[in-house]
């Protein structure tokens, strides 16, 4: 359910083919990224396809998203009908589909699936190329340690141009089997009554559980409704320890945070049932490699929760490259490690604390 429409699996798939019909032989394909049905019918039927997605932020900027257009070269565009896009897209056809047709299956795993741009801090951004199989193992490896099935329904209202809202947040519950409601646009109480509704887990950032906390000091009814949802996964950045605590007493529930990047999806993640502490994101997933590493690239040893190491990722969750940046990839990737650029401890139970 996104934008006050509803689909069920066999409408979705049938929208999806479809669509897909008109992606035959298309290499990458714009999809303006806004919360609605036409954004998550575009992703399915261009993943079935074998075609590249190019995700775009309906809030970039103009210099952006000639960058993105001009590094990515899309050659259609996907967009709900009727929609306004700045000229640098205007330019671009939109697919001829048909009402309905079978999904095609026209992918491989090490295929480009996605090629999301990064934010970097300096410099236009980069465009990371996600494989297929860096989204299936991820989602396998989330469901794993969440005990994410096809019964949980999934409540979110994140942005649909980056890895945690469309990766996770759409291609999760699809992958499962399962559900997932997006708000459209954020709020406590739009997440609050899709729990009453019956949704079971919840992913947010931190200022999304702020506001959550500060309403929910004001009304016991919201409270409640999140005291409802089996999980609370936050990500995207550091959860304050003072925020965990008034979660956790007005709602009674522990949120869960996991760590992660464009280039390697989500690599590290604290297991459903098991302590969490504020500053600690979890464990690595099955099946990606961890480790920290001094300044020399020697790898560290120590479990003390002190000695501090640059995090590398080793995994089937890591990037193939970024477009058109040997350079750039180059630098980042080593031996089938990638040099993330953050900063952590580790305690001795392999529990990661970020500090930097």
């Amino acid at each position: 359910a996104i934008g006050g429409e509803t689909l069920r699996y066999r409408d979705l798939s049938a929208r999806a083919g479809g669509l897909a019909s008109g992606l035959e032989g298309v290499d990458r394909v714009a999809v303006w990224a806004t919360p609605s049905v036409e954004t998550c019918v575009g992703v399915l039927a261009a993943l079935a396809a074998g075609t590249t997605i190019v995700p775009i932020n309906p809030g970039s900027g103009s210099r952006e998203l000639e960058h993105i257009v001009t590094d990515s070269r899309p050659e259609l565009l996907i967009a709900a009908p009727g929609t306004e896009v700045p000229e640098t897209l205007a330019s671009l056809r939109r697919p001829e589909a048909r009402e309905a047709g079978p999904l095609p299956d026209a992918t491989a795993d090490e295929d480009p699936a996605i090629i999301m741009y990064t934010s970097g801090t300096t410099g236009p951004p980069k465009g990371a190329v996600i494989p297929r199989r860096a989204i299936a193992s991820n989602l396998d490896a989330l469901a794993e340690v969440w005990g994410w099935t096809a019964d949980d329904r999934l409540a979110h209202a994140l942005p649909l141009f980056h890895v945690h809202g469309l990766v996770i947040g759409v291609l999760g519950p699809l992958r499962l089997g399962g559900q997932a409601e997006h708000a459209g646009r954020f709020s406590p109480r739009a997440l609050a009554a899709a729990l009453e509704h019956g949704a079971t887990m919840v992913f947010g950032v931190p200022t999304m559980y702020n506001r959550i906390a500060a309403e929910a000091e004001d009304d016991p009814g919201l409270a409640s409704a999140f005291a409802r949802a089996r999980i609370l996964v936050s990500g995207s950045a550091p959860l304050p320890a003072a925020l965990h605590e008034r979660i956790e007493r007005l709602t009674g529930q522990r949120i869960l945070e996991r760590y992660g990047m464009t280039e390697t999806l989500m690599n590290v993640a604290v297991r459903d049932g098991e302590p969490t502490a504020p500053g600690y994101v979890g464990r690595p997933l099955p099946g990606v490699d961890v480790r920290l590493v001094d300044d020399d690239g020697a790898p560290i040893d120590a479990s003390d929760d002190e000695t501090m190491g640059e995090i590398e990722v080793r995994g089937p969750n890591v990037f193939l490259e970024y477009l058109n940046r040997p350079d750039a990839t180059a630098e980042a990737l080593h031996d089938g490690w990638f040099r993330t650029g953050d900063m952590a401890t580790r305690r001795a139970d392999g529990y990661i604390r970020i500090v930097g």
